[in-house]
């Protein structure tokens, strides 16, 4: 599975349906989202995982964790990514974006939104 891009956007929209579930799920949807976004970004451009490695040295095993949502990618090396292939750092998580998800819960007091604190059910 994911081996194409339909696929892989298919496989973001159905993490994107469970958000909300937990604080522990949405940190692991947030970690899958982005691999697979890498994963679409790296196939578009029809690279391999080890040339990616090698641009932002690391090595391909890391980038396949990366991509199989195993291991959370930095913040350097998603700058990185972002330079390598020439896209905005907010790429990764651009589907969390646009369907405006969040992570905190606001409310309205006093004609002003506030952030609540985080708290969801485990």
């Amino acid at each position: 599975m994911n081996k194409t891009i339909e696929e892989i956007n298919i496989s973001i929209n159905n993490l994107l349906e469970e958000w909300n579930i937990s604080r522990e799920h949405n940190d692991k949807i947030v970690t899958q989202v982005i691999g697979l976004q890498l994963r679409k970004i790296r196939l578009v451009n029809k690279m391999t995982q080890t040339r990616v490695a090698k641009a932002i040295r690391v090595t391909f095993q890391q980038i396949q964790k990366y991509e199989k949502g195993q291991n959370l990618c930095n913040p350097i090396n998603l700058l990185a990514l972002s330079e390598y292939f020439n896209i905005s750092f907010d790429y990764f998580v651009q589907p969390i974006i646009n369907k405006e998800l969040t992570l905190l819960k606001k409310r309205r007091e006093n004609g002003f939104i506030q952030n609540q604190d985080y708290n969801m059910a485990r």
